[in-house]
């Protein structure tokens, strides 16, 4: 039983960051919230503004079945296991912006990329680096060097 983003959540998102997909910087039709941590959604425990982005319906599905998308949706802090404790302590890198963010309830706060890194290693360890280095020789990886390049 599917239990959908309230409303009042999803204005709160859109209010946070535009109606624009986190991985992709596109906007489209397509677009879904994402939940970050909690795969398909559904409970609504996991609603909170820190746990969504807006995603790519494609990409959301992509992100669910396919392992090599997953770890690099948790690479960019997209998607977080059900195991970590607390979602809005894994930041996240917008592609629209080139940048790190932490998700503070309805607000994000730019962060540098290093502690971007700092934090995303005091959650997942030595296991963040795997999924990273796997990221970085993507396509999708290359794409975002080449934009922000000025």
């Amino acid at each position: 039983m599917s239990n959908p983003v309230p409303k009042a959540q999803l204005k709160l998102l859109a209010d946070r960051d535009g109606f624009v997909c986190a991985w992709s910087a596109t906007t489209t039709d397509r677009l879904v919230p994402q939940h970050r941590q909690g795969g398909m959604g559904g409970r609504p425990d996991k609603h909170r503004t820190e746990n969504l982005l807006w995603l790519d319906s494609i990409l959301n599905g992509e992100i669910e079945s396919d392992d090599r998308l997953a770890r690099i949706a948790k690479a960019y802090g997209i998607k977080v296991p059900i195991w970590v404790k607390d979602v809005s302590a894994v930041p996240v890198f917008y592609a629209a912006e080139r940048a790190w963010f932490l998700l503070e309830g309805n607000t994000r706060r730019e962060i540098p990329a290093l502690d971007a890194m700092d934090r995303m290693y005091a959650v997942y360890g030595d296991e963040y680096f795997t999924w990273k280095a796997y990221a970085d020789q993507t396509p999708h990886a290359a794409i975002l060097a080449l934009r922000s390049v000025r």
